[in-house]
């Protein structure tokens, strides 16, 4: 799998109003973005999309005056955050998310969300053989002879294969950490 875009490459591209750009900017953080507004701030349905709808604009709006300091990724939380409290100060203002506090709950949901993001991630870019070895292993369980089978490899080579495959998949996570 071709290594993927940075973060940084794809805004300089949006700032040039390359559509295709912005396309790949909103598929790479969409489930990032939604998943911030259901489980870390509790939005539901309508409201969930209302808020990724809004903070997708918002983005659009703002990438000009993105600084590049820092990673992306945070600048994009805050700005998730930002339109949930306006969207929320709107509809249910008795509701609304203090903007300058985050509680504990809603701190570690968020840190859920990033870690979840960084490992789909990782995982998306990894080639095809270490994904599969990884799914089999720790997703769906399987021991090292039915890997063996599925794979149609010698049951010892699955442990040597999969220890190469998590070095590759670490190396990723700490490039997007």
């Amino acid at each position: 799998m071709p290594e993927a875009e940075s973060d940084d490459a794809l805004i300089a591209r949006c700032l040039r109003h390359e559509e295709e750009a912005w396309r790949a900017l909103v598929e790479r953080y969409a489930s990032y973005i939604y998943t911030i507004a259901t489980r870390a701030i509790g939005l539901e349905g309508d409201d969930a999309r209302e808020v990724f709808q809004e903070s997708l604009l918002k983005v659009f709006e703002g990438l000009p005056g993105y600084r590049r300091e820092g990673q992306f990724r945070a600048w994009l939380r805050r700005v998730v955050l930002n339109a949930a409290a306006a969207y929320l100060r709107r509809r249910r203002p008795t509701e609304a998310l203090h903007e300058g506090m985050v509680d504990p709950a809603q701190e570690e949901t968020l840190e859920q969300v990033e870690r979840a993001y960084v490992l789909t991630r990782s995982l998306r870019d990894l080639d095809a053989p270490c994904r599969q070895i990884i799914s089999l292993f720790f997703f769906e369980a399987q021991p090292y002879k039915a890997i063996a089978t599925t794979l149609a490899i010698p049951e010892g080579t699955v442990g040597s294969r999969l220890a190469r495959c998590l070095t590759k998949l670490r190396s990723k996570v700490r490039h997007l950490r």
